[in-house]
């Protein structure tokens, strides 16, 4: 017989796993300073890595000719790319008022 606790009382319980939060969209006005504050170079890192990611849909399947192929690889090597340089640049920028 299995037991299920309420979740009232799995929250007292300091053994059990705290319950991960829904992700709550980030305001425009945010993202909007967010862009402004951060270089152009990596703004158009994180671009380019999306338009990659939708264009290498394109290129999956066990039968690609040569030059589709080549395709991917070019794509993959870009990706590459922009996934380094946005790894070497920190996560978030502090945004205190420095005096």
């Amino acid at each position: 017989m299995s037991h299920i606790m309420p979740d009232r009382v799995a929250d007292l319980i300091p053994s059990q796993r705290p319950k991960p939060a829904d992700p709550i969209e980030t305001p425009l006005a945010v993202r909007r300073f967010s862009a402004v504050q951060r270089p152009a170079r990596d703004i158009r890192a994180a671009s380019d890595m999306d338009l990659i990611d939708a264009e290498l849909h394109y290129f999956r399947g066990p039968l690609l000719s040569v030059e589709d192929q080549g395709d991917r690889e070019e794509l993959l090597a870009r990706y590459a790319a922009a996934d380094k340089h946005l790894s070497s640049v920190p996560l978030r920028q502090s945004t205190a008022v420095l005096s």
